[in-house]
């Protein structure tokens, strides 16, 4: 029994290091007035990023962002940079009195999906015409 334990202690270690080692290297800083954002983002994924904006703002969101391991700059008013940190999902932002609620959909309708940094433009050829 005693040997059993031995060898499932280091898989157990292994498999939280796993789970948790990207939180661990997730930065995400935010700086500015609402008018003039600066998110400065390594390694988070969007929700991370959506809700370190929801401590410094008054941005609340619902659903589940697809996206992770960004690293990016984002620059400008706060319902700009929501909307590049929201690349790749579908989605709707309401404004209220007191800020942005933003109600995620799903994926993107058209499943592309982009390696670079979010807002990046993803160029796709036009099927109906030729090469």
């Amino acid at each position: 029994m005693r040997s059993s334990t031995i060898v499932a202690l280091p898989i157990a270690q292994l498999l939280l290091a796993t789970l948790y080692g990207h939180c661990a290297g997730a930065e995400v800083q935010v700086q500015g007035s609402a008018g003039n954002v600066r998110v400065e983002a390594h390694g988070a994924s969007v929700a991370e990023i959506l809700a370190v904006l929801g401590e410094h703002y008054a941005v609340r969101y619902r659903g589940t962002p697809v996206g992770g391991d960004v690293t990016a700059t984002f620059e400008g008013p706060l319902r700009r940079v929501v909307v590049r940190v929201l690349a790749g999902n579908d989605y709707v932002i309401k404004r209220g009195g007191d800020g942005l609620e933003v109600i995620l959909l799903g994926p993107g309708a058209s499943g592309a999906t982009s390696h670079g940094s979010p807002g990046a433009p993803v160029h796709q050829r036009d099927p109906f015409v030729p090469k």
